[in-house]
């Protein structure tokens, strides 16, 4: 289970979103998870807060295979 403060890794080419702007990651990245909603985690990536699907993240430290 992920929660507000565990650190996620993000695979390249998921998309994050906030209320007007969609963005493509390029590079795999790990990034913070600083809040959630429905089936939303919101994660801190350049300096803002971004919505990423629950099912585009993976917690680090866990077997994910």
């Amino acid at each position: 289970m992920i929660s507000v403060g565990d650190l996620v890794y993000v695979p390249s080419e998921v998309m994050l979103q906030t209320e007007s702007t969609v963005m493509k990651l390029m590079s795999p990245q790990n990034l913070l998870i600083t809040g959630k909603k429905q089936d939303k985690y919101e994660v801190y990536y350049e300096g803002r807060a971004w919505m990423v699907s629950e099912t585009d993240i993976y917690k680090l430290g866990e077997n994910n295979g």
